[in-house]
């Protein structure tokens, strides 16, 4: 009777243990189903993007927003800030609806010019100096706007000189070698205190700077810089709209 008696409590100690165990493992499960529930903001696409697309772009334009998905729906390296991509371009086509990943983006050193280049436009280079370049001030990024002078063809302007605007607006795609904006912070010796100063990573200002144009503009360009002088000015960052200028000639140049 006594080994019985052992035996029946052993049973019934080892079924309480089984029995705690299955209720911390539903317990368990439960609240991993719970989580995997809970909502996750990431950034996800809202159309078909093509790729070379900058990340600022896609924000400003509202192509890639906040949503809210369940966490066992979120893929992996998927983005919740848009933080993790600054400064990055889109290396591969979005799809409508698509989860942003980090895989999707890349520096534009890395990823190479032509991901810096809108899918409808084509890449352009012109020579600049330090004046026509604005000192080499300008950076990739930016926008500005080109001017040419060329001869006129107008009788009023009695075959003299005509500078007109040739492009409103064409974004900065690279400087020299360089495609992004990023600076050095060095040290300066000049007033004797350390002072840190924030200078361009180039040394000298760069001879070439490279656009992004429609076919078209970039025929516009290429015909001023054969037969003309092309200059360049830079747009505010601010501007929401492209500049207008009525063109100046020896008839008009004082008016």
């Amino acid at each position: 009777m006594r080994t019985k008696a052992i035996i029946i409590v052993i049973a019934l100690a080892l079924a309480g243990v089984a029995t705690v165990l299955a209720v911390n493992y539903i317990n368990s499960a439960r609240s991993e189903v719970a989580a995997s529930s809970e909502p996750v903001e990431v950034l996800v696409a809202q159309e078909d993007i093509p790729r070379g697309m900058s990340a600022e772009e896609l924000v400003a334009g509202e192509m890639i927003v906040l949503e809210q998905v369940p966490q066992r729906y979120v893929a992996a390296d998927a983005i919740s800030s848009v933080r993790a991509i600054e400064g990055q371009v889109l290396n591969t086509p979005l799809s409508k609806g698509e989860q942003v990943t980090t895989a999707r983006f890349s520096l534009p050193s890395a990823a190479g010019l032509a991901y810096s280049v809108p899918g409808d436009q084509v890449a352009i280079a012109i020579p600049v100096d330090e004046v026509r370049g604005i000192s080499g001030m300008v950076r990739p990024g930016d926008r500005v706007a080109v001017f040419v002078t060329v001869d006129s063809i107008e009788e009023t302007d009695e075959g003299g000189k005509v500078t007109r605007l040739l492009l409103p607006e064409a974004k900065v795609v690279a400087m020299g070698t360089a495609l992004t904006a990023e600076t050095a912070t060095t040290q300066s010796d000049d007033d004797g205190g350390g002072a840190l100063v924030t200078s361009n990573a180039q040394t000298e200002s760069p001879s070439v700077m490279t656009l992004a144009v429609s076919p078209a503009d970039a025929e516009k360009l290429i015909f001023g810089e054969e037969e003309g002088s092309v200059w360049i000015t830079l747009l505010p960052a601010t501007a929401e709209t492209p500049p207008t200028a009525p063109g100046r000639s020896l008839a008009n140049l004082f008016e």
